[in-house]
């Protein structure tokens, strides 16, 4: 029975270091809850591998029984994936020329960073001059990432722009100083077939891994489509898809289990301290 004992020890300490994990992932929820069009993670636990453990030397012919012979004993629960839920946040009012709210869960704003295309459903954008001196200005995110098009390619803004209209057909129109009116291109928006494959870069960024290496074709997973008004709404933002209720009713969840387990090894070095003192 010791060895049973020590099994369960063993079973608890290693779920509690999966359950510390989860709730790391709520905090970081938690903590995340005012940033724009952040993504919610979600733990899913799975059994890890169960033995069984016969007490009976001989089997016994038991036609009838519903349940294994023995003590089936586990080596406790983790976690079996991190996965990202992509479910739309409330859109709130900015009045801002620059901020679009994505309306539609699944799509993403594609961005050029240093290390490659990646997406972002952040969409308050900001001007910074391509070169000094140019009076030549693009759109870029609050970390300096590249607003681009489909093809890659940034919104060249003109210096004299002093305000933006987004068009219901996805057209990006900047307005002039000096009268009149400069068209940017179109704003396009990334729609991700399968968006569990995308990869966390941090500072709500997205890229896709090496699809190539898992024989995916792209066209398969991504596709770009012109931003309408169904899509996209100007002077807008989105939230963030955390529910602090959930939240705290999921980390309650965590920390119960994990206490159960704490008082479980407790127990059992309890029990085993006293079959000892007794040889």
């Amino acid at each position: 029975m010791s060895k049973i004992r020590r099994t369960m020890m063993l079973s608890s300490a290693v779920t509690m270091s999966q359950l510390q994990q989860s709730m790391d992932t709520i905090s970081n929820n938690m903590a995340n809850i005012n940033r724009t069009g952040y993504q919610r993670r979600e733990d899913s636990f799975s059994d890890l591998l169960f033995q069984q453990t016969d007490h009976q030397r001989v089997s016994q012919p038991e036609g009838n029984r519903l349940t294994p012979e023995g003590i089936r004993v586990g080596n406790g629960a983790g976690i079996s994936q991190t996965a990202l839920r992509y479910d739309q946040g409330a859109v709130q009012e900015t009045e801002r020329a620059l901020d679009f709210a994505l309306a539609e869960a699944g799509v993403f704003f594609p961005v050029q960073t240093e290390d490659g295309q990646a997406f972002t459903r952040d969409g308050a954008f900001y001007l910074s001059e391509t070169v000094p001196g140019a009076d030549t200005w693009q759109l870029v995110t609050r970390e300096g990432d590249v607003l681009t098009n489909g093809d890659g390619e940034p919104f060249v803004v003109p210096g004299q722009a002093s305000d933006f209209t987004l068009d219901p057909d996805g057209t990006l129109v900047a307005d002039l100083m000096e009268g009149g009116s400069a068209t940017l291109g179109e704003l396009e928006v990334a729609t991700i077939e399968r968006p569990q494959l995308l990869e966390a870069m941090g500072n709500n960024l997205f890229q896709l891994p090496d699809l190539a290496a898992l024989d995916v074709d792209e066209a398969d997973v991504l596709g770009f489509d012109v931003a309408g008004a169904d899509q996209v709404t100007q002077g807008a933002l989105e939230q963030s898809n955390v529910d602090m209720a959930m939240e705290m009713t999921n980390l309650m969840e965590m920390q119960r289990s994990y206490g159960m387990h704490a008082r479980n090894i407790t127990q059992q070095d309890e029990m085993m301290g006293l079959v000892n003192s007794l040889r």
